[in-house]
């Protein structure tokens, strides 16, 4: 039994896109969970669980290290119930536009444990739930960039062991520049893959996009955390795209329809909607001024009338003329 429960902790300390070496192993399972071994007990045990038809793989570097086939299936006790594998289903089936390649092949072994699960089950409704259920977006679908599996693999281990690396960065401008990354925080925005970090040896963090970096090269370096760094109040200022603080807007809208929705999900929690003598309605809010709000208000078109703040409205008219000028043909 001793020897079944330390092949079950080897198992799973076993990662499927790195790789662990037979000292990490051992380390683990000491500090971890109390079992003195040798390495070479470590070393036969791998070897006795790949003859076992175990979908493990050992590269030839020195020292060696051991991962599962990236064709095998996940390997978990106890069994995947139902209700997480639908899930795992669902989370296939509604955030594959929203999240990057990489991340979405971390899943697939997963999403097939689910599938096989699923196939057993007795509960026939749970088997079509998946049928049964839609996510849509208002947005516009786009293609997002591909991040080559090494990139995004290296980066997210550079994140999570918090140590710094060295890349090649395409920039805006196309030119090629090669920096010392210190990475602190990730965000995934419609479809980009957004890496917070400071650059070389300054503290100031920006944004860099994912797809953009050519090539990656860990450090044996640790970051550096800045001391007043917040991951979310730093996406909240760079990632909404703000253009001021807090105004004041009014608004008037011609359709039923719109003011539904709104009176439904408000802007703010001081929304208020009173209906005009014309049979109009005017909203006021309290609202953040962001490019995201002004791209909202766009959407609305001709159904919409900014009458606060003035810079707002005259925002709104030069595009009105603007536009009006460009159609006119």
């Amino acid at each position: 039994m001793d020897t079944l429960y330390r092949h079950w902790l080897i198992l799973r300390m076993i990662p499927r896109r790195t790789r662990i070496s037979t000292t990490e192993i051992h380390d683990r399972l000491k500090d971890g969970y109390g079992i003195e071994t040798t390495l070479r007990t470590i070393q036969r045990d791998l070897i006795a669980l790949e003859a076992s038809e175990f979908p493990l793989e050992c590269d030839i570097n020195r020292p060696a290290g051991w991962r599962w086939r990236q064709d095998a299936p996940t390997f978990d006790i106890p069994n995947m119930d139902p209700i997480t594998a639908l899930t795992f289903k669902l989370a296939e089936k509604h955030i594959t536009r929203m999240m990057p390649h990489g991340v979405i092949s971390a899943l697939r072994p997963y999403i097939k444990a689910a599938d096989e699960r699923l196939k057993l089950t007795t509960e026939s409704s749970l088997s079509r739930w998946p049928d049964k259920v839609r996510v849509v977006s208002r947005n516009l679908a786009m293609i997002p960039p591909v991040v080559a599996e090494d990139i995004s693999d290296d980066v997210y281990l550079a994140l999570l062991e918090e140590r710094r690396f060295t890349a090649d960065y395409n920039t805006v401008t196309g030119r090629k520049k090669k920096y010392e990354v210190n990475p602190l925080g990730m965000a995934f925005v419609d479809g980009l893959t957004y890496l917070i970090a400071s650059l070389n040896e300054h503290e100031e963090p920006v944004l860099l996009l994912l797809h953009r970096i050519l090539q990656v090269d860990l450090l044996d370096k640790p970051v550096t955390t800045p001391v007043e760094f917040d991951l979310d109040a730093y996406i909240a200022k760079e990632l909404t795209f703000p253009v001021g603080g807090k105004i004041n807007i009014t608004l008037r809208f011609c359709k039923k329809a719109d003011v539904q929705r709104l009176e439904e999900a408000p802007v703010s929690i001081d929304q208020n909607i009173v209906t005009l003598p014309d049979g109009h309605f005017e909203l006021t809010a309290t609202v953040e001024d962001t490019l995201q709000l002004h791209w909202w208000l766009r959407g609305f078109g001709t159904r919409v009338e900014v009458v606060q703040p003035d810079s707002l409205r005259k925002e709104f008219a030069d595009m009105a003329l603007e536009l009006a000028e460009r159609y006119k043909s």
